[in-house]
């Protein structure tokens, strides 16, 4: 009889009987405390939820699984009663998992977390706290001896888009101005963000927001909620015109953003007149933004 676990053979070093290598395997959904997250100027305590994930080459059966859990324990513990940046810690977990996993060449790591802001309303000025989500996401890539890490930054929020086109319908063949179907709508918008470069998310979730017709706040009184509606129908936009708003405000605030720059933007619409929502996606590199804007060309 073996004495330690240590005289098992294990089985996840064995060569498997299909040699196909696997892209990626992990785990998914790991909720685990971790330090705080300061936001116009309140500090939260976050308990983000991570996955974890690395590639497997063909000649190994399987990973060694708690390393991926020990990665990111070991990191999220040194940010306890600390303020974080959920895409620094995506990026120490993705170094630390190709560490833990010398058989692997890539690894890939996302985190998110609810965080609130606080918002007035535009006329009456009550207060409000909005909650939206944090994304912190890295990519890594073993590059000889080194390790090379591809960091994200992203944020969700809601808005209220109005159709452009019922309202041109309403104003020609019925004479009638300022009439149109309103959506509540769910963006996201995500920045890679080089080495030396800092993204605020509250920047983010502002230009996400004003991307929309108009924002959606929680706490309204009536004259609010008619200066929004006004607003919105004043601002009338499609799905496809928010994203494509989204990717041209990103590159205004931040001009001096590399070419090679990753941007993610997208819209749902849940819809008012239909039973199906409708989607908007963009995803584009900083420097082809920058051409098809024309923005710093001559």
């Amino acid at each position: 009889m073996l004495e330690s676990v240590n005289e098992v053979p294990d089985i996840h070093d064995e060569r498997p009987s299909i040699q196909i290598p696997v892209n990626w395997v992990g785990f998914k959904g790991i909720v685990i405390p971790a330090g705080r997250l300061r936001v116009d100027g309140v500090d939260m305590i976050l308990t983000p939820t991570i996955d974890v994930f690395i590639d497997l080459p063909e000649d190994l059966r399987g990973i060694h699984a708690s390393r991926s859990y020990e990665s990111l324990r070991e990191v999220v513990d040194g940010y306890a009663g600390r303020v974080m940046r959920l895409e620094e810690i995506a990026e120490r977990i993705a170094i630390k998992l190709l560490r833990l996993h010398p058989y692997s060449s890539r690894s890939m790591v996302k985190i998110k977390a609810r965080a609130f802001h606080r918002v007035e309303a535009p006329l009456s000025r009550v207060k409000s706290y909005e909650s939206f989500t944090i994304y912190g996401k890295a990519l890594g890539f073993r590059r000889g001896e080194g390790i090379d890490v591809k960091r994200f930054i992203g944020v969700e929020g809601y808005g209220v888009t109005a159709c452009p086109c019922v309202e041109e319908v309403a104003e020609k063949l019925y004479g009638v101005k300022y009439v149109t179907h309103m959506q509540r709508s769910v963006g996201r918008l995500f920045l890679e963000v080089p080495e030396n470069f800092e993204v605020d998310a509250l920047t983010l979730l502002e230009i996400l927001q004003t991307s929309m017709s108009a924002p959606s706040i929680s706490n309204l009184k009536r004259e609010d909620e008619a200066k929004l509606v006004l607003d919105a129908v004043s601002s009338p936009r499609f799905a496809e015109d928010c994203v494509r708003e989204m990717i041209k405000h990103v590159l205004e605030r931040w001009p001096n953003l590399p070419d090679s720059a990753e941007m993610m933007a997208s819209i749902r619409s849940m819809e008012s007149l239909h039973h199906q929502d409708f989607i908007a996606h963009i995803r584009i590199s900083a420097g082809e933004a920058r051409r098809r804007l024309r923005l710093g060309v001559e």
